[in-house]
């Protein structure tokens, strides 16, 4: 089962991309404080952070580094209503609000099936 870890400091937010996420068949965690998301990253594995960028306690780049730098292995897709050249300069993956359930969607699967540069190359038989 894949886990997404959804954080946003806007409930109707993280209750629409919840909805949307878990009629694809994903395990949603959500909460609007990026310390607790920093908690659940400890405690399970995530594959896949979907944060805001703009929160008050915490910008989604600098949660995204503090994620990657305890799991690696986690995906990123940082999302703002605001057009961010912040977000361009990680190169991290990005979708803009308001988006469709579609995008979100593509956008999600597209992210999942990279392969990771932290996966365990095979050795050729």
């Amino acid at each position: 089962m894949t886990t997404i870890l959804v954080v946003d400091d806007e409930e109707v937010v993280r209750s629409v991309v919840r909805d949307m996420l878990t009629t694809e068949g994903y395990t949603i965690l959500d909460t609007a404080d990026p310390q607790h998301a920093l908690r659940l990253a400890r405690e399970q594995p995530i594959h896949l952070l979907l944060t805001d960028v703009v929160m008050p306690l915490m910008k989604g780049t600098e949660l995204a580094t503090r994620i990657q730098a305890m799991s690696p292995s986690t995906r990123i897709l940082l999302m703002s209503a605001y057009a961010m050249s912040e977000v361009a300069a990680t190169g991290r993956a990005f979708i803009s609000k308001p988006f469709s359930m579609q995008g979100l969607n593509d956008k999600v699967r597209q992210i999942l099936g990279q392969t990771s540069p932290f996966a365990r190359r095979s050795r050729p038989a």
